[in-house]
């Protein structure tokens, strides 16, 4: 497989026909070959003749008042090899209750040189825990979807347009999650969430995203940043203290102009933090050699024996800092389950 820019195409002119009510594009670009299939977001939507899904879909838009008010969010990914292809994208649109997301794949192939769709599937996304379920997503994934939305974070910026970011996430967490049950995995989900919250805004951060356990924080100083981790370390010990408790929260930070520079920003800035966060160990706080540099000098944090990590994604090889006060030396735990009771307040 490899990315195919006519594919991207093809997806963005389908979003340009459904939210101009474009139902001849529409109609044309589903396949009535044997094979077809799409999926909708209602669970009664579910077609198998290409035919009967374009009717539905025209239908559908009628109704709707001509179209879908589908907006294209982030780039599209697409990847094609021979005649067969597929793209993934995510949308919004405006309902009576606010603004809603869209995810949309489809697959695709080539008949007769043109691209036609042989099997489609849109979601509109709901969260792990609507439905009970407390599960980690990684801070590359929280990343990802800020590189995507890119927030306006003018609010949390230093005077300079300087932006510290900081990437957190609990170690293990599938695992723990898998060993704790989904009802103790959800109690020590949410003792952790609102930690990092209380800790964040006490500090003068802010939280640009989460997911699950994942959570991408965002100050106007690297100082300032260095100060809620410490405290984030201290309080996540002090809430989750039982003797041998293994919930162990990860941290990596990294510096970057968000207001001139919003392209080199999200691109790449968000995406280095995320990776310094993967690289350090439970417990443990990790900045970039950046954040090093700006704050080293004024003594009052202490940081241990730089190491050089390879980053996923990120050429070549990279020094990063360790902050004392947090460890990654692992916690003793009894023999049998880990401990992770959360402690009430």
């Amino acid at each position: 497989m490899e990315p195919s820019d006519e594919l991207c195409r093809v997806a963005e002119r389908l979003i340009a026909s459904v939210r101009d009510g474009d139902e001849e594009a529409i109609s044309g670009r589903l396949s009535r070959q044997a094979g077809f299939e799409r999926f909708g977001s209602d669970p009664a939507e579910w077609w198998r003749d290409g035919e009967q899904a374009a009717l539905v879909w025209v239908q559908q838009m009628r109704e709707m008042g001509g179209s879908y008010p589908w907006r294209l969010v982030g780039d599209v990914n697409a990847q094609v090899e021979g005649t067969v292809g597929w793209f993934a994208l995510r949308a919004e649109f405006d309902t009576p209750t606010g603004v809603a997301s869209l995810r949309l794949t489809a697959v695709l192939h080539l008949e007769h040189g043109e691209w036609k769709i042989v099997q489609i599937h849109s979601s509109v996304p709901t969260t792990n825990e609507s439905h009970g379920f407390m599960l980690s997503t990684s801070v590359e994934e929280v990343a990802e979807a800020v590189a995507a939305t890119r927030p306006d974070l003018s609010a949390t910026s230093a005077p300079d347009g300087t932006v510290t970011i900081a990437f957190t996430d609990i170690e293990d967490s599938t695992r723990l999650n898998e060993f704790l049950g989904d009802q103790r995995w959800i109690e020590v989900l949410r003792a952790h969430n609102d930690v990092l919250r209380v800790v964040t805004t006490d500090h003068g951060g802010t939280v640009v995203k989460n997911h699950g356990d994942g959570f991408m924080l965002a100050f106007p100083s690297s100082r300032r940043a260095i100060q809620s981790a410490l405290a984030i370390q201290s309080s996540m010990a002090a809430r989750f203290r039982d003797p041998g408790s293994v919930i162990r929260v990860r941290i990596g930070m990294h510096v970057g102009e968000a207001i001139r520079e919003a392209d080199d920003f999200f691109g790449h800035a968000v995406n280095y933090a995320a990776r310094i966060a993967a690289s350090a160990s439970g417990g443990e706080i990790v900045t970039s050699s950046l954040i090093h540099d700006l704050v080293a000098h004024t003594g009052e944090f202490r940081f241990g024996e730089p190491r050089t990590v390879e980053l996923k994604g990120v050429p070549g090889t990279h020094l990063v800092y360790p902050v004392d006060g947090s460890s990654s030396d692992p916690l003793e735990a009894p023999a049998g389950a880990p401990a992770a009771t959360a402690e009430p307040g």
